[in-house]
């Protein structure tokens, strides 16, 4: 038997909008979809406060795995279930738990979002961008 766990919104992969609807109780579409420099679609400059961070963390949570062969903008939660025993692929297990630390840092920080910053003009952003770290 094969589950899939849906959602969605544009937001990297299915489940992660529900996540973060879970997690800070915020609608991410609406508030997270184009806030600052690198919640979203893309990102560049100098991220604008700890919320923002959050997401320049998550993009290079994600290139990590992307450079090692994993597909984290289309990656769905699915897992096996055979024998009594759920089985997922090293990608996936990957992708969620970059999606779970996101979550948890926006939790984190939930004091430093600034509306400000939604719908933020990527246009505007400047500054160099951030080294990931490994």
């Amino acid at each position: 038997m094969e589950s899939i766990a849906h959602g969605g919104c544009g937001l990297s992969h299915p489940g992660l909008a529900d996540m973060i609807n879970d997690v800070t109780g915020k609608d991410a579409v609406l508030e997270y979809s184009l806030y600052g420099c690198y919640c979203g679609w893309g990102g560049k400059g100098r991220p604008k406060d700890q919320t923002d961070w959050c997401c320049q963390r998550h993009d290079c949570c994600y290139g990590q795995l992307d450079d090692q062969g994993c597909e984290t903008k289309i990656e769905e939660y699915t897992y096996t279930y055979r024998s009594g025993k759920v089985t997922c692929s090293w990608c996936q297990r990957q992708t969620c738990e970059c999606d779970k630390k996101f979550v948890q840092c926006l939790k984190k920080h939930l004091k430093t979002y600034q509306h400000a910053y939604n719908f933020y003009l990527k246009d505007s952003c400047s500054g160099l961008n951030p080294q990931c770290q490994s």
